[in-house]
């Protein structure tokens, strides 16, 4: 059995807090740092077979610290970085949230701000990166990235409309542990685990 814990990075500097960040590449607050590496010290009481990262800086920072402590191979994807907000970026999210786009997208998934990325297509890259973890060998893999992804990832997997994207709250530095067979059948072992749950999940799973 693979084993698969994805992680949302840690808080954000407090200036970009009440804005649409997305793919802008900024840094953790000195609390994300901090629950950061209490992460990192839980992870690494694991065997871990392998770190996967966005390349955004505020996931990259936790996993290369992992997978230096654990000597373990670092693989960064771009496949996980947050969705392009295109000209959403780096504006409030009050006034985003007024613009009708904003909601209208989650009814009709193709449509995206201009030069932004629609949550189909964050959806398909979602999709992509889940495929080809299917042929790794077996046991437990960190994957830090971010929100919007493990949303698409959590829609993709369970096979729902996108208008569902925003019913999952996905809370900084916590898990979604979600396992895959021999046979490619998965099994979502829970969402918003805290690191130090993961090993007794896995060993009180009926399968």
């Amino acid at each position: 059995m693979k084993h698969f814990l994805f992680l949302r990075h840690g808080p954000v500097a407090e200036e970009y807090q009440k804005i649409f960040y997305g793919q802008l590449d900024i840094p953790l607050s000195e609390e994300g740092k901090r629950k950061s590496l209490q992460v990192v010290n839980e992870l690494a009481n694991y065997s871990i077979k392998a770190v996967f990262s966005s390349p955004l800086q505020r996931a990259l920072f936790p996993a290369k610290i992992l997978a230096e402590k654990k000597r373990i191979p670092l693989i960064v994807k771009e496949e996980l970085k947050e969705i392009n907000y295109g000209v959403w970026t780096g504006r409030l999210r009050e006034e985003v949230y007024k613009e009708p786009l904003f909601w209208k997208r989650l009814r009709i998934d193709n449509l995206s701000p201009h030069k932004g990325e629609s949550i189909k297509e964050l959806r398909a890259r979602a999709k992509k990166f889940w495929e080809d973890l299917a042929d790794l060998e077996e046991g437990l893999y960190s994957i830090f990235t971010h929100g919007g992804f493990i949303r698409a990832l959590l829609c993709e997997l369970l096979a729902i409309e996108t208008r569902f994207f925003l019913t999952f709250e996905v809370y900084h530095l916590k898990g979604v542990l979600v396992s895959l067979s021999e046979k490619r059948e998965y099994f979502i072992r829970g969402i918003n685990l805290d690191p130090d749950q993961i090993e007794e999940l896995i060993e009180s799973s009926y399968w």
